[in-house]
């Protein structure tokens, strides 16, 4: 009988990572996220903390091959945000704690909001942070095994870990749609994945010159299948290029994604 209090007292007092229900762009979606800059190892030309304490921006961006950086727009919204900072970094913790990969999948599938697994939906992994090492890269690969009626999606700078898994497993979940994130470490890698990509552009008539579809409601990252665009957005540093670009942009009509958007409604199956 005294055998059974161990477990019990784990299952009692477990901690679970923090998911969240729809925000200003996702109708309709749950999301999970890390702190930003700190868990993404591929990041390159957005790279930016937030302190974990004190909120205040570290700015370590590097321009891409055309010269485009920019400062992550979820770190600012974990800078303006205490409750935003804590809950990413209880889920890092959270995920640290849980050395091997069997531990990070129990965690990440016992954390998922009851409602999503009976009934379904979509999960972005990450609107903050990225995939931080393959051990964890796996454990939300053998997640959305585990629940086929989920459609688990994320865009990442992470490819080399996504390259590696392709490569091993050839392929990924059917349930698990990926977006490469340009201007990242490892964009040389994103050909060989057959990973559709997306890119920031600070101007819409340079998209639209290009032929790109620009996405603003995620609908593109969730069901398309293509290559796409998004429009800078999320506050930049004062005289920046970027800072420059939102303005033209306001001027032009976009006010980011403060606008109610209609939900994501297209069939899962």
């Amino acid at each position: 009988m005294l055998d059974c209090w161990p477990k019990l007292w784990y299952h009692v007092h477990m901690k679970t990572l923090k998911f969240n229900y729809e925000n200003a762009k996702l109708k309709g979606i749950w999301h999970f996220s890390l702190p930003s800059g700190f868990t993404c190892p591929g990041a390159f030309n957005c790279k930016t903390f937030a302190d974990r304490v004190t909120g205040k921006i570290r700015d370590e961006q590097t321009p891409d091959a055309d010269g485009i950086f920019y400062r992550c727009y979820a770190a600012m919204d974990e800078a303006r945000r205490p409750n935003v900072r804590a809950n990413r970094w209880h889920n890092f913790d959270l995920l640290q704690d849980a050395k091997s990969v069997a531990d990070k999948v129990k965690l990440i599938a016992d954390s998922i909001p009851e409602a999503l697994k009976r009934v379904g939906g979509i999960l972005r992994v990450h609107i903050g942070g990225d995939f931080f090492n393959y051990n964890y890269f796996k454990a939300w690969m053998k997640v959305a095994t585990m629940f086929p009626r989920i459609r688990f999606y994320a865009y990442t700078k992470s490819v080399k870990l996504l390259a590696q898994f392709i490569n091993e497993y050839n392929g990924l979940p059917s349930n698990f749609v990926f977006t490469c994130s340009r201007g990242g470490k490892y964009d040389n890698l994103i050909p060989a994945t057959n990973v559709k990509s997306a890119k920031v552009f600070f101007n819409q008539a340079e998209i639209d010159a290009l032929g790109l579809d620009t996405d603003h409601t995620d609908e593109l990252a969730i069901f398309g299948t293509g290559d796409f665009a998004l429009l800078i957005h999320g506050s930049q540093p004062a005289g920046s290029t970027a800072s420059k670009a939102l303005t033209a942009n306001k001027k032009k009509g976009f006010r980011g994604y403060a606008d109610t958007h209609a939900p994501i409604s297209k069939s899962l199956d």
